[in-house]
């Protein structure tokens, strides 16, 4: 059975009769004489009329205390509980309440409630909150193929995906198939990146020597063609970079020979390298004989499988956190070669032990160096962070103090645009939107507007309240509020005259003891005022004539007048159709 074909049941307050079609027909004895129904929890009163319990206790406090059939007085202390009707009426005879969905269950009405909790025609709300009401004997059937937010996984990369956003998933699935842009091939989505980065024959590319001076670009299918015909330029290319690391490890090995002379001044000395080589053999790993230069080159530019301990031989790096690292790598690598030549120093002759003594020093130096180094860059770094905190907090502050300030000085007139409303709205259908704040006058009352949407009867409605916030100038106001609110869903076409706006004004006088209007307690009063059907998405979305969505963002305007600035001729405009919560 569809779901738009379930007629609704009701069933009535537990304060009333017994509402049950009854088979045999229920006989006249078992009637109350005040709602028309099986008793329930039946009460005889003195003259002998039987009513249900509430009914009758209703009856009394509300009337003039005599009995509604013959008249006579009666008080609570005339009405006595009937076990014997009460046990009677029990044990007859009820169709099921969803007879007209198809049950044709017959049950005590003493058990009747455990029926209708296990009846497969009940009708049950959907748990996927579809709106849809079915049968419970069909639940399993519309959760697994009919509910339109039901769960399901995708065919071709399976990942779950609700029902009705099934087409949006496939404009981002990395299994769908697409097609290249730049060679023609068909490949899944999900590989397109890697294709083209790896391996798309017209993506064009740079020469693998780029970084060493060759500009030229190619597609790659073009690449091999050209590595083949440019191999002397490459060379040359490679050459010369070679030439320019040589000269940086030159500069480099006399920069780390200057050393401060007792006397205070800077003394040019041999370099590091000198003096080792000089007063011991020099390790394998340290150099090679067919290129003195090796060692320094390789421990300091980067070689084999060690990184390079200054990288802006590669380009430079900028930023405390980078040059922090970069000292502290010096640090390792100078205290790792200090340790090392001095457990080699303790195998030599006792004759190279002062000139070790002397680069131990050295090296000790440049290791204590590079900590202050180090640790200043982390204090910069941490400032700087400290900063940025402090003026992401002070942005804050003053968007927030600006917003406070417009809110002031619009004097009960406040405009407000929920941009971007249609997409999130999709994205979560239970979202709700609070405004900023705004104020009746300078110093009057403090109002937020709240926006949110509704379901009723398969149609989705926008809601639109007001709501008193906790305010500075809340002691020396009256309360409750009283005055005129009007709200609006503003039409912001270019082109309709008049303006089809959608408004709503109401006086507050009309709502006396309404919980919205009472002084606040806490920051924004629980109630709101406004309508939770102030107009339907239908009209919002495809109106003709109008336009209240531009670049999906929705215009809301209020009005607030306080009752002392209002002529004491206005009039309340109120829409019947509208609920006050």
């Amino acid at each position: 059975m569809d779901s738009t074909e379930i007629e609704s049941v009701t069933i009535l307050s537990r304060q009333e009769g017994y509402d049950y079609v009854f088979d045999p027909p229920l006989e006249g004895k078992y009637e109350c004489a005040i709602c028309l129904l099986a008793l329930r929890s039946p009460i005889q009163t003195t003259c002998g009329h039987r009513f249900c319990k509430e009914c009758i206790y209703n009856c009394i406090s509300e009337s003039s205390r005599r009995c509604p059939v013959d008249n006579n007085p009666l008080t609570e202390a005339d009405l006595f509980p009937d076990s014997c009707a009460e046990r009677e009426i029990l044990q007859l005879t009820v169709r099921c309440p969803n007879h007209t969905l198809g049950c044709s269950y017959n049950i005590n009405l003493q058990y009747i409630d455990n029926h209708t909790q296990a009846c497969p025609y009940q009708p049950v709300m959907c748990p996927n909150e579809c709106s849809a009401t079915v049968l419970q004997k069909e639940l399993d059937e519309h959760l697994t193929s009919k509910c339109v937010l039901r769960v399901k996984k995708c065919d071709l990369c399976d990942e779950p995906v609700i029902f009705n956003k099934e087409q949006l998933h496939l404009l981002t699935c990395a299994q769908v198939r697409v097609v290249c842009e730049m060679c023609g091939i068909m490949l899944a989505r999900g590989n397109m990146q890697r294709h083209l980065t790896d391996n798309c024959p017209q993506v064009v590319v740079a020469c693998s020597f780029a970084e060493h001076g060759c500009h030229h670009k190619m597609t790659r299918s073009d690449l091999e063609e050209h590595m083949a015909q440019s191999t002397q330029f490459h060379l040359h290319l490679v050459s010369s970079a070679f030439k320019k690391i040589n000269a940086f490890v030159s500069d480099l090995s006399r920069t780390v020979g200057i050393i401060q002379s007792p006397h205070g001044n800077f003394s040019r000395q041999p370099s590091l390298r000198s003096q080792i080589s000089a007063t011991s053999p020099i390790p394998e790993h340290h150099t090679s004989p067919s290129n003195p230069d090796h060692t320094l080159e390789k421990s300091l530019c980067g070689g084999g499988d060690k990184p390079p301990v200054f990288p802006q031989l590669g380009g430079e790096r900028n930023g405390a956190e980078a040059a922090a690292a970069d000292a502290n790598k010096l640090q390792l690598h100078l205290g790792q070669f200090a340790t090392g030549e001095n457990s080699k120093g303790s195998n030599k002759s006792s004759s190279s032990t002062p000139a070790l003594s002397h680069q131990n020093i050295i090296l000790r130096d440049l290791c204590e160096k590079s900590v202050d180094l180090s640790q200043s860059l982390l204090e910069e770094s941490i400032r700087l962070g400290n900063l940025e905190k402090q003026l992401e907090e002070i942005e804050a502050a003053m968007e927030a103090q600006a917003l406070e300030r417009s809110g002031r000085i619009c004097n009960g007139v406040f405009v407000w645009r929920i941009q971007n409303f249609i997409e999130e709205l999709q994205e979560n259908f239970g979202k709700v939107w609070y405004s900023p704040s705004f104020y009746s006058s300078q110093f009057g009352y403090k109002f937020c507007l709240r926006v949110n949407t509704t379901m009723r009867d398969g149609k989705r409605y926008i809601s639109l309240f007001i709501h008193v916030r906790l305010g500075e100038n809340d002691d020396i106001l009256d309360w409750p509020f009283k005055g005129n609110i009007t709200l609006s869903i503003l039409d912001v076409s270019s082109v309709t005259i008049p303006k089809k706006h959608i408004t709503e004004t109401a006086l507050t006088q009309t709502k006396p003891g309404a919980q919205a209007f009472i002084q606040p307690q806490t920051q924004r009063n629980t109630k709101g005022f406004g309508y939770t059907e102030f107009v339907s998405m239908n009209r919002v979305v495809d109106e003709k004539e109008a336009c209240y969505l531009k670049d999906g963002t929705l215009t809301v305007k209020a009005v607030v007048r306080p009752a002392e600035a209002l002529p004491s001729n206005i009039e309340c405009i109120c829409h019947y159709q509208k609920s006050v919560v």
